[in-house]
């Protein structure tokens, strides 16, 4: 929830043409990962009727491979308007590392 309130909180900014650095430029490449696996994680454990089930790891890789890939790489060639940046792989990266240790838990207890 927290980060869906820093990642809205960043929008509001930014519509309202405040721009903050580094806010504007990595905030949401860092939170669109845990964002994005969080209402992965939840569809799942509602599909499955599992609160136990937690993301293979595989799942996390293949989502940062593929943010990495359209967003930093086919996007800038295909759109000016788009750039490719190192950083944001960082980012994205980052957002990976803290959904699979932090966030990619069980609801109930700890069994697996």
């Amino acid at each position: 929830m927290i980060f869906l309130l820093l990642a809205a909180g960043n929008q509001l900014l930014e519509l309202t043409g405040v721009y903050l650095w580094p806010l504007h430029t990595h905030l949401d490449d860092l939170l669109v990962l845990p964002l994005a696996l969080t209402v992965a994680l939840a569809a799942e454990r509602l599909y499955f009727r599992n609160p136990y089930f937690v993301l293979p790891l595989y799942h996390t890789l293949l989502a940062l491979l593929l943010f990495s890939v359209v967003f930093e790489g086919l996007l800038p060639l295909l759109h000016q308007k788009y750039t490719a940046d190192p950083w944001d792989v960082l980012a994205y990266t980052t957002g990976a590392f803290i959904f699979q240790r932090w966030m990619n838990r069980p609801l109930a207890g700890e069994r697996v």
